[in-house]
């Protein structure tokens, strides 16, 4: 579904330096699969989403989604941020709609379906609520639902529960989960978080520092549906370890 082949991508700063925020970055997602993305601050894990969004160009190599070259934004992807960028002024069901009717594409059932998507993540009755009625975690449920009701076969995540407190960012993992198994769409999810990624992902990709490559892939040996009681389980442990050994430049002791 993605494909990224040698990416590469060079920043041209205004007193004429350059900066190469990604080099030689390859990787394959397949249709309806989960990959996490962890590195440090500042190895261009956000610019990566933005490529495969269509958002920036790529400097060097290529980008497609669904086996089409990406150099414009595309239906076929949606993107959540780590602020929900709601319209104050709007309700929560035309805030869900505002994407589908700015691109011309809302047809009769937009609103049944939109109403549906608020349903399946704890928002019925809240169809008339202004974004400063909900809660923060309200709000990136709201900006989940605007995400998905465009059907895109790719969703891109972009630290979208790092303003969250500890609570609702547990909460807000499971109900990810439980949304993204109903529709079925690729998933590439940016984190700081080793124990979210893990908890979340079929595949975590970890990052080098700036350049960013692709320094590991970490399989996730855990069954679904997952919950937070895995976190106990030997299989966590050792993919936990793994990443940290992998960002922080450590071995990883044998018994891992």
């Amino acid at each position: 579904m993605i494909r990224l082949d040698a990416v590469g991508k060079v920043f041209a700063g205004r007193d004429g330096s350059r900066v190469t925020a990604l080099e030689e970055v390859s990787l394959d997602v397949a249709p309806g699969e989960f990959v996490a993305i962890v590195g440090a601050s500042g190895c261009g894990k956000s610019t990566l989403l933005r490529l495969v969004a269509g958002l920036v160009p790529v400097t060097t190599g290529r980008v497609s989604v669904a086996g089409k070259m990406v150099d414009e934004p595309s239906a076929e992807t949606a993107m959540v941020f780590q602020a929900p960028t709601l319209l104050p002024w709007a309700d929560v069901l035309r805030n869900v709609t505002f994407p589908l009717r700015l691109m011309g594409r809302a047809g009769g059932d937009t609103e049944a379906r939109a109403r549906a998507l608020l349903a399946t993540a704890g928002l019925a009755g809240f169809e008339t609520k202004l974004p400063r009625e909900l809660s923060g975690g309200m709000q990136q449920r709201v900006a989940i639902c605007r995400a998905l009701l465009q059907q895109p076969r790719v969703l891109l995540m972009d630290e979208p529960f790092g303003a969250l407190d500890a609570l609702t960012r547990e909460e807000m993992s499971l109900e990810l989960l439980r949304i993204w198994q109903e529709t079925g769409a690729a998933v590439l999810f940016v984190t700081h978080s080793i124990s979210e990624a893990v908890l979340l992902a079929d595949r975590v990709v970890v990052m080098s520092p700036r350049p960013g490559r692709i320094a590991d892939i970490v399989e996730i040996a855990l069954p679904r549906p997952r919950g937070f009681e895995q976190e106990g389980e030997p299989a966590f442990h050792a993919a936990a370890q793994r990443i940290r050994a992998t960002i922080y430049n450590r071995a990883v002791p044998h018994a891992a």
